[in-house]
C-alpha cells in the first residue's frame, strides 16, 4: 500500500479498518416477496416496500437472479417496483427502481414496517443543527425524536452494531423511522423512506447495510463511505479563529473592529488565530449585504483591509437565503421570495415585539427563491464582491431555509427537488469564493452541504452558563462520528472570559478542553487583551495543528458516569484522554490503560495548559472528579511527556 500523506492519514486508516473488519451481513428472500437482513447480532425481518406509507399490493411477484444480484419485481396495476439485493464490499446493497410516474409517490420506502430483532438502542445521525444525534433508547409510547438521518445504527445489548444508510444525495434525501413499540404490540418496527418530492426518477438511492463490533466505529466507517460518495475533499487545516458575534452581537462597528485588532496585536506573543470574522450587523437589512450601514458607513471593505493588514484572514457572516421585509432588495423585488402553494411568502422569522429592541431590523424574514436566475445572479454578485475585497472565510447561516420541499412551494423554475436547488446554490457559492476559501455552514441541512462546506455548526447557540453548554456536549457526542470526515464540526464559540460569565473556573475549563479536544473548529468571540492570562493560555493550549486529528468516543455505548474522549498522536506514540463529570455528584472510577489507549501499560501524565506532571507507569488509572470537573491525562508508550505540544497536536 502506498504511504498516506498527512492530510489523508485518517482516511487511509479508516479504509484499512473497513477492509480488515469482518462483515457477516446476509439477506434472505421469501417466496412472497418479503426479505430479511441478518447480521451477527441484529436482524431486520419481514421487509417489504411501500409507497407513501402504504405497502404495495402487487398483482404478481417474480424473483430472479441476474448479474450477481437477486431481483424482486412487484408488478402493480399501473407499473412495477423492483428491488435488487446484492453483496458489495462487506455490505448488503438494496437498490430500488420504479417503472413509471403512475406508481410514484412523495415517499418510496424500500423497507416498510420491518421488524427489528436484537437491537435495543438507536445510534442516530442528526440531519441538521441541534439534530438530537447519538445513542437513544428505542422509542416506546411516542416518537422521542424526529426521523433519523441518512445513517442509523441498530445497537444490540452485546455484539455488532448494524448500520442502515444511503450514500447518494445528489437528488433525494432519505430517512429512517424507528416506530414506538407501544403502537405495534411491543414490536420494534422500522421504515426507510426516500423523499422524492414527486420528482420522478427511475432509479432511487441504494440502501447499504453494514456492521461493526464497535458502535462508534460502525457509524464512523459509514460516514467515510458517504464522504467518498459525495467526493468530500476535507483538505483544509482546522479553523482557529475569532468571531464577533458572542461579544459584540449586533453592536459591532467599524471603530470597534479597529480597536479590537489593536488590542489583539498588543499581546506578545500574539494569539495565533488564523481568521477574524465579522458577524451579523454590518448590513442595514438581511438581503442588503453590500449596502452601507451607520455602523459601517464605508461598507465593510475598510475593515476587511484592516484585518488583512494585521496578518489575519478576513471572514464574513451572510445568510444567503434571507431577505428582510424592510430591505431594499425586497422593496425592489418582492417577486423574488419563495411562496407556498397558496401564494403567500414563507415567513421564517417574526419580530413583532420587544425582540426588535435587541437588534432585529425587520418584522419578518423571508426566503429567496434560488430557482429564479435573477436571484442567483444577485447572490453571485454578492459573493464575488466579498471575494474581491479579500474575504476568504465565509460563514453562511440559516441554510435550512433552502430545504422546503418542492411539494410545498411555488418556484420560479419548477421541476427539481429541494436538494437539487440547494446544490445549484452551493455550487455557485463555491465557484465565487474559490476552492481555497474556508466555508463554514450554520443552521444547515447536513447531507446537501456534503462536498461544499469545510466546517459545520452542529450545536445550538452557546451561552456563558454550564446549562448553556448542555446541547453542545450532547451534539458533539452525537455528531463526532463524522467529524473530520464530512467536515470540521463546529461546537460554537468558546467562552473564555471570566467577567459576564456564570461558570466556575472548573466548569469553564471543562467546557474549553472538551471543545478543543474534539478535533474540529476552534473559535471564540472574547477579546484576548481583556481577559485573564490563564484563559488566554487555555486558548493557546487548545490550538489545533495543521494536520487533522479526531477524538474517538470508545465508551459512547456504555453507561458511564464520565464523558470520555480519546485523541491519539501517532507520531508521539501517545494519546490524550479527557474525562468530564457532567453530573451533579462527585464520582471516582478506575480505568484500564488498555481500554483507553490500546497499550497494556504506559506512562501517564497530568496535563494542562501549564505543562505536564508524570504520575507513573500504570496498567490502571483512578479518576476522581467533582461535579462538572474534568481531568486530562496524557498516556505515553515510550515514557516521554508531551513537552510543549498543544492539545491540538501542534509542536511548539
Amino acid at each position: 500500500m502506498k504511504r498516506c500523506n498527512s492530510i489523508a492519514f485518517i482516511f487511509c486508516f479508516l479504509i484499512s479498518v473497513l477492509v480488515t473488519t469482518a462483515q457477516n451481513i446476509k439477506y434472505h428472500i421469501n417466496s412472497d416477496g418479503s426479505f430479511s437482513i441478518k447480521g451477527s447480532a441484529v436482524q431486520i425481518n419481514d421487509c417489504y416496500p411501500a409507497i407513501d406509507g402504504r405497502m404495495v399490493k402487487p398483482i404478481g411477484i417474480s424473483i430472479l437472479a441476474k448479474d450477481g444480484q437477486d431481483i424482486i419485481r412487484y408488478k402493480l396495476v399501473n407499473g412495477s417496483i423492483e428491488l435488487s439485493l446484492k453483496y458489495v464490499d462487506n455490505a448488503v446493497a438494496i437498490s430500488t427502481s420504479v417503472s413509471s410516474e403512475s406508481v410514484y409517490g412523495n415517499f418510496i420506502s424500500p423497507i416498510h414496517d420491518a421488524i427489528v430483532a436484537g437491537a435495543t438502542r438507536i445510534y442516530r445521525t442528526p440531519t441538521h443543527i441541534m439534530g438530537n444525534g447519538g445513542i437513544k433508547d428505542w422509542p416506546t409510547d411516542k416518537m422521542d425524536f424526529s426521523s433519523c438521518g441518512n445513517a442509523t445504527g441498530l445497537i444490540p445489548i452485546t455484539g455488532a452494531t448494524m448500520v442502515v444508510s444511503t450514500r447518494d444525495f445528489s437528488k433525494f434525501s432519505s430517512y429512517t423511522n424507528c416506530l414506538p413499540t407501544a403502537n405495534n404490540g411491543g414490536k420494534k418496527l422500522m421504515d426507510i423512506s426516500i423523499a422524492t418530492e414527486k420528482i420522478y426518477s427511475k432509479v432511487l438511492p441504494t440502501i447499504f447495510i453494514t456492521e461493526n463490533e464497535s458502535a462508534f466505529e460502525a457509524m464512523r466507517n459509514e460516514a467515510l463511505q458517504i464522504a467518498k460518495q459525495a467526493n468530500v475533499k476535507n483538505n483544509k487545516p482546522p479553523s482557529y479563529h475569532w468571531c464577533s458575534w458572542y461579544y459584540a452581537y449586533y453592536h459591532l462597528t467599524e471603530q470597534l473592529m479597529s480597536d479590537y485588532l489593536k488590542g489583539f496585536k498588543s499581546l506578545q506573543p500574539n494569539v495565533p488565530i488564523q481568521t477574524v470574522q465579522i458577524d451579523a450587523g454590518y448590513f442595514p437589512h438581511p438581503g442588503d449585504w453590500l449596502e452601507p450601514h451607520y455602523r459601517f458607513p464605508n461598507g465593510i471593505e475598510k475593515s476587511v483591509k484592516e484585518i488583512i493588514s494585521n496578518n489575519y484572514k478576513a471572514g464574513i457572516w451572510i445568510g444567503p437565503y434571507m431577505v428582510g421585509n424592510k430591505s431594499k432588495l425586497y422593496k425592489d423585488h418582492p417577486d423574488w421570495v419563495l411562496c407556498r402553494t397558496d401564494g403567500k411568502p414563507i415567513v421564517n422569522m417574526q419580530f413583532y415585539g420587544e425582540e426588535r429592541l435587541w437588534g432585529a431590523m425587520d418584522e419578518e424574514i423571508y426566503t429567496l427563491d434560488t430557482s429564479n436566475p435573477a436571484v442567483m445572479e444577485y447572490l453571485r454578485k454578492v459573493f464575488r464582491a466579498f471575494r474581491k475585497m479579500g474575504i476568504t472565510f465565509f460563514k453562511t447561516d440559516f441554510m435550512l431555509y433552502g430545504s422546503e420541499s418542492s411539494n410545498n412551494v411555488k418556484r420560479f423554475t419548477p421541476g427539481k427537488t429541494s436538494i437539487e436547488y440547494q446544490h445549484d446554490l452551493y455550487k455557485m457559492i463555491r465557484e465565487e469564493i474559490g476552492q481555497d476559501a474556508y466555508w463554514l455552514g450554520c443552521i444547515a441541512p447536513y447531507v446537501p452541504m456534503l462536498g461544499y462546506a469545510d466546517g459545520m455548526r452542529i450545536s445550538g447557540d452557546i451561552s456563558p452558563t454550564w446549562a448553556g453548554g448542555k446541547n453542545m456536549f450532547e451534539e458533539t457526542v452525537g455528531a463526532q462520528h463524522f467529524n473530520n470526515i464530512w467536515w470540521q464540526n463546529d461546537p460554537d464559540a468558546i467562552i473564555l472570559r471570566e467577567k459576564y460569565n456564570w461558570m466556575s473556573d472548573e466548569e469553564a475549563k471543562s467546557m474549553i478542553l472538551w471543545m478543543g479536544m474534539l478535533g474540529g473548529v476552534v473559535n471564540t468571540s472574547d477579546l484576548f487583551h481583556e481577559i485573564p492570562k490563564k484563559r488566554v493560555d487555555l486558548f493557546r493550549f487548545i490550538e489545533p495543528s495543521n494536520e487533522k486529528a479526531f477524538a474517538t468516543l470508545p465508551f459512547i455505548d456504555q453507561n458511564s458516569k464520565f464523558d470520555i474522549m480519546v485523541r491519539k498522536y501517532p507520531a508521539m506514540k501517545s494519546c490524550a484522554v479527557l474525562f468530564v463529570n457532567r453530573s451533579t455528584e462527585k464520582a471516582k472510577l478506575d480505568y484500564k490503560i488498555e481500554q483507553l489507549s490500546g497499550m497494556l501499560q504506559a506512562t501517564c501524565f497530568d496535563w494542562n495548559e501549564q505543562g505536564s506532571q508524570e504520575i507513573g507507569k500504570k496498567e490502571t488509572i483512578t479518576i476522581e472528579l467533582n461535579a462538572h470537573e474534568s481531568k486530562l491525562i496524557y498516556i505515553s508508550e515510550d515514557g516521554k511527556g508531551p513537552g510543549m505540544m498543544t492539545l491540538g497536536g501542534k509542536q511548539k
